[in-house]
């Protein structure tokens, strides 16, 4: 019963806080909203962004654009946060909401994390106006990851599904379209990497005839079509070996791969949507490869994360080659890597930390696509805790802050008896449609 009334007064603290701060900034949405909050301007300079411009068409549907200008600082950074949205939904967990952060697709739509007990996995779509769609995109038990799109999401089914892995895509209102089945059978080595211009790379160790096997890959479309036929790279002898992929902006994949027995020793092969290669294999050394993920950077190319947070190397586009990872990655571990402006700028997304006298406090971190620091971006600070409260930012430069679950207050009798309400929780999302478009 302690744990309700705490928790109630939490947000009715923070209520009295932001009405402290005076006139709000805050559009309430459609839907359930949030008591409106001051969104304190970043500090940072106030000239406007400017848009890049936009790439040349071309007759190749899939080429890679050509690209733009470079942007300074001054196009990257915004001149304020400007007014965000914010609703409020019923948790689909029971009474006890498990509820999670949210992102957006290059149209506008987010997904917000409400998933249901025993960890089932479940997304409510709701438009950039914070209308709910009343489609809910399902994840289950197999996956936690959604994958935004430029029009629509990705959800993956893992491996340890009996049926083998699968690609679910969904509209960008959260309606279903057809499964696509990429593996029949569940211990497969597979990996399945987004493509920044929209789909996937999908990548198996395909077992063959006299315990061998063969190293395949496939790019998929938006909507989980297959854009060309399974290419073979290698065929090797069985037994387990890592695998690792990637895409960078100019839609190149790089596959990664190890050897039993080869220790830190990997090879790498850039390839292309339609299988052609783009480099011949090509063997480096690195410690902290096999459970990493690839980062499409600015301008092309890819950068390692290990499993452990830190940014270890870079793979230039279509090179064989590998470098050390720079500096203004390498001093950050523990960040997430998302492309904004077009895909021609970063941010660093670190985990909010909590700040005496202040409280949980979000930011990001904004770089040009050489690496240059453009400074930090303040979000509002969170009153509860810092688990599970970062930042996302989706693929139209949305920025979206799971704020707080919300507890319905306890009920009392006449003799200051007191237990919980029948009503359900709350979770409660907060964004700003655009802000780094």
């Amino acid at each position: 019963m302690g744990r309700g009334r705490g928790r109630w007064q939490k947000m009715v603290t923070a209520v009295l806080l932001a009405q402290a701060w005076g006139c709000s900034d805050v559009d309430p949405s459609p839907g359930v909203p949030l008591t409106p909050e001051a969104a304190p301007s970043a500090q940072v300079p106030s000239t406007p962004a400017v848009p890049a411009t936009p790439p040349a068409a071309s007759e190749d549907p899939f080429a890679p654009p050509e690209p733009p200008r470079a942007l300074s600082c001054e196009d990257i950074v915004p001149a304020d946060l400007g007014k965000s949205r914010s609703i409020a939904l019923d948790g689909r967990a029971g009474r006890e909401a498990d509820c999670g952060p949210g992102t957006s697709d290059g149209a506008g739509f987010l997904v917000l994390m409400n998933s249901f007990r025993l960890g089932y996995t479940a997304w409510d779509a709701v438009s950039s106006e914070g209308v709910p769609t009343g489609q809910l995109i399902y994840g289950g038990d197999l996956t936690n990851t959604i994958v935004p799109q430029p029009r629509g999401f990705h959800v993956s089914l893992n491996a340890f599904s009996p049926e083998g892995l699968a690609l679910k895509p969904y509209t960008s209102q959260g309606e279903a379209l057809s499964v696509n089945r990429l593996t029949t059978a569940y211990e497969l080595t597979t990996r399945l990497s987004p493509d920044p211009q929209g789909g996937a790379l999908f990548a198996v160790w395909e077992p063959r005839e006299g315990n061998t096997q063969a190293l395949e890959y496939q790019f998929l479309d938006s909507t989980g079509v297959a854009r060309a036929a399974r290419t073979q790279v290698l065929s090797a002898p069985g037994g387990g070996r890592p695998l690792l992929t990637g895409v960078d902006t100019q839609g190149r994949g790089l596959l990664l791969w190890q050897s039993p027995g080869d220790g830190n020793t990997w090879h790498g092969q850039w390839v292309e949507w339609n299988g052609s290669a783009v480099t011949q294999p090509f063997p480096f050394v690195l410690p902290s490869v096999a459970n990493g993920t690839l980062q499409p950077l600015a301008g092309g190319g890819l950068a390692l994360r290990s499993n452990a947070g830190q940014w270890t190397a870079v793979f230039p586009s279509g090179q064989a080659a590998i470098q050390p990872a720079p500096a203004w990655l390498a001093d950050h571990p523990g960040t997430q890597l998302v492309l904004i402006r077009g895909q021609q700028a970063h941010a660093l997304i670190p985990p909010p930390a909590t700040v005496e006298g202040i409280g949980c406090q979000p930011s990001l971190l904004l770089f040009t696509q050489d690496g240059t620091a453009c400074g930090a971006v303040q979000f509002p600070a969170l009153q509860d805790t810092c688990s599970g409260r970062q930042l996302n930012v989706g693929v139209d430069g949305t920025v979206v802050q799971y704020v707080e679950t919300l507890v319905p207050p306890e009920v009392c009798d006449e003799d200051d008896a007191c237990s919980p309400s029948n009503e359900k929780e709350q979770c409660a999302w907060r964004w700003w449609p655009g802000l780094l478009r």
